[in-house]
Parts: structure tokens; C-alpha cells; sequence
């Protein structure tokens, strides 16, 4: 099994409660982030929060709860930077959802590329093309951010140590499987 395994595909169709459940318990041993989906009690969207794989701080990033939706592009200049670069005192880390509008800040792109490039071991999820252009859309980012989210994809696709699986429906049982294999390789269990 290769040291990355990065889940891509729609948004909704479960990547990271596929590699919650594979990894179980073992999250709490985890370096990096994962990012939660904030409803209000009816469902409705009001956002999205970054926590620590390991931890229960959290900092919101995506606010659609007013009329204009907002990113917060300082919460990952700041503790995403810091989540990544402490991510090598664990023995493996989550990344979930990389390749949004993250990508657009120098500090960030840097410390993924440094980890990136690292012998840690990393699960997680990788927006596809479809969720980068709703992103793109939502928040009038330009040129730059395709280029670098284009960039990304291609990279870790090419990566001979990275595999970038298509999760086709919930609970995909090719993607669930694969991600189970690498978490009994990787993450101990």
C-alpha cells in the first residue's frame, strides 16, 4: 500500500466518514486536520469549522450563515500552517479536504509541500474539480487558484508514494476497503 491515499469525488458522498471509520480510535493519534460541516438544528448550512485530527480546538472557515458567504483565509495562514508542520510528531496525519481555497495562501502551500514530500504517512480527502470550480464560483477567486488547484491534483497523481481513489457513491465499498487496508498498514490498527 502507498504511504498517501487521498479520497476524491463529490461533495456529500462520504470521503471523510469513509477515513473516519477506517481510522476509528486511532484518530486521536493523528497529526493534521479534519473539517466539519456546520448545520443549524432544520440542516441548514450555516458553514464549515477546521479542527485538529487529534484534538477539539476549532476555527471556523467558511461562514454561510449571512447573505455573502465568508472564508476566513488567516485560520489556515495561521493554525493550519501550525497543524501541518506539527503533523511529523505523529506517526501519521489526516488531511482532509485540501485543495480549496487554502491553496491561494504562500505559508500553507509551502508547509503541505513540505509534508508532502515528508516519509509521514497521510490519509485524506482531495477536492475534485467539480467542488474547487463551486468554490472558484462562490468566492470570485481567479485564474490562480484553478492554476494551483489544477497543480495540486496533477501532482499528487503523478506521485509514485500517492494514491488519488474516486469515491463513486456512499459508502463505497472499493474506497472503504482500500482505506481500511491502509489504515491496518499505517495507522497501526
Amino acid at each position: 500500500m502507498k504511504k498517501h491515499l487521498f479520497l476524491t469525488g463529490p461533495s456529500g458522498v462520504g470521503k471523510t466518514t469513509i477515513i473516519k471509520e477506517a481510522l476509528g480510535a486511532q484518530i486521536a493519534y493523528a497529526g493534521g486536520f479534519l473539517t466539519e460541516r456546520v448545520t443549524d438544528d432544520s440542516g441548514k448550512l450555516l458553514g464549515f469549522d477546521l479542527l485538529p485530527a487529534a484534538g477539539y480546538e476549532r476555527w471556523q472557515i467558511l461562514d454561510y450563515s449571512g447573505e455573502k458567504p465568508q472564508k476566513d483565509n488567516e485560520v489556515f495562514r495561521n493554525q493550519g500552517v501550525r497543524l501541518l508542520n506539527e503533523a511529523a510528531y505523529y506517526p501519521f496525519a489526516v488531511l482532509d479536504e485540501i485543495g480549496g481555497f487554502e491553496m491561494l495562501i504562500p505559508q500553507f502551500r509551502n508547509a503541505l509541500a513540505e509534508l508532502l514530500n515528508s516519509d509521514l504517512p497521510i490519509i485524506g480527502v482531495l477536492k475534485g474539480p467539480e467542488s474547487a470550480l463551486s468554490i472558484k464560483r462562490r468566492f470570485g477567486l481567479g485564474e490562480k487558484f484553478t492554476m494551483l488547484t489544477d497543480n495540486l491534483r496533477t501532482v499528487l497523481s503523478k506521485d509514485s508514494d500517492t494514491v488519488v481513489l474516486e469515491v463513486k457513491a456512499p459508502g463505497d465499498p472499493v474506497a472503504r476497503r482500500i482505506a481500511e487496508t491502509w489504515a491496518r498498514e499505517y495507522a497501526g490498527l
